[in-house]
């Protein structure tokens, strides 16, 4: 909790869901365990009025909503319900929506979101894992097939942003992506997701992550801590949060709370606090970039 009037912050990734009213498949309790383990506390509904009591001591005055797994034949349902909810609530919120980017009715879908004035891009998760249970994408190589990046391309077009979900092994064919599409915003999502930190795995994550980093339109969000790592601590978490920070640069470095997933492995005060913790080797104005000014710059607020 802050007490510093002049610190304030730009949730860049967070959900909303009301499983009374719509259909998020990947919260229905006949779905096999995966990456986030038993969903069983955060199968209900989650809205604006506890999301702000969750982080009423840290002056979130503007967020980011991500894609939260609505039903995927529907995707221009979940940007109109949360544009009615930006209504209802007074939100400052940004939308990132879902799409298939293979789909050949791409170019439709895409228009049909940026009707509505708070969108500003896209997530499709492409987690690709040897192990099954750790699998999203439908295949391992899709940022490489002519057809999603055809869709790919349809972003630029409308200057729209892409939410990157993946594993560093992912990190190659994605640095190539970028490298090809160098008018389009990537944001690497959960500071690269290293789900085995071992010291071996850790040292092969680090260097993709150097790699990716190679590509100036790729920006990261510190997010998503407990994802693989459910008994995450301050203690294990800081450390490569500010390695990720280093390597992006302050410029290229933004903070998302996860709520209300990672409600599963801690606290909303915990998350800030290391979050927080993980900015105290930078300058204030440096701080500040990584708070609120990178993600108010390429969410477009």
């Amino acid at each position: 909790m802050t007490d510093d009037p002049e610190v304030w912050f730009i949730d860049a990734h967070h959900h909303f869901q009301n499983i009374e009213a719509y259909d998020y498949p990947w919260l229905d309790p006949s779905r096999p365990p995966a990456l986030e383990g038993d969903l069983s506390p955060i199968r209900r509904n989650f809205l604006p009025d506890e999301y702000r009591q969750l982080v009423s001591g840290w002056r979130v005055r503007k967020s980011v909503h991500i894609q939260n797994g609505w039903r995927a034949e529907d995707p221009i349902g979940e940007t109109r319900w949360l544009s009615g909810l930006i209504q209802s609530y007074d939100l400052d919120m940004a939308i990132i929506g879902y799409a298939d980017l293979a789909n050949s009715n791409i170019d439709h879908t895409l228009d049909a979101h940026i009707a509505f004035e708070h969108f500003r891009g896209i997530r499709q998760i492409l987690n690709w894992h040897e192990n099954p249970a750790l699998q999203v994408a439908s295949r391992p190589d899709l940022m490489e097939q002519p057809e999603w990046r055809r869709g790919f391309a349809a972003l630029a077009e409308r200057n729209l942003s892409f939410d990157l979900q993946i594993y560093w092994p992912q990190m190659e064919m994605a640095l190539e992506l970028a490298q090809d599409f160098p008018g389009t915003q990537i944001v690497l999502n959960h500071f690269g997701m290293p789900i085995d930190r071992s010291a071996s795995a850790l040292r092969h994550w680090t260097s993709a992550i150097e790699r990716l980093a190679l590509a100036d339109n790729v920006s990261v969000k510190l997010s998503g801590y407990g994802l693989g790592h459910p008994h995450w601590s301050k203690t294990d978490t800081i450390p490569l949060l500010q390695a990720v920070t280093r390597i992006f640069g302050p410029e290229r470095t933004m903070f998302g709370s996860n709520l209300p997933v990672d409600l599963l492995f801690s606290t909303a005060r915990k998350i800030f606090e290391t979050f927080d913790a993980s900015l105290l080797f930078l300058a204030n104005d440096d701080r500040d970039r990584i708070r609120h000014s990178n993600a108010e710059r390429i969410y477009r607020f």
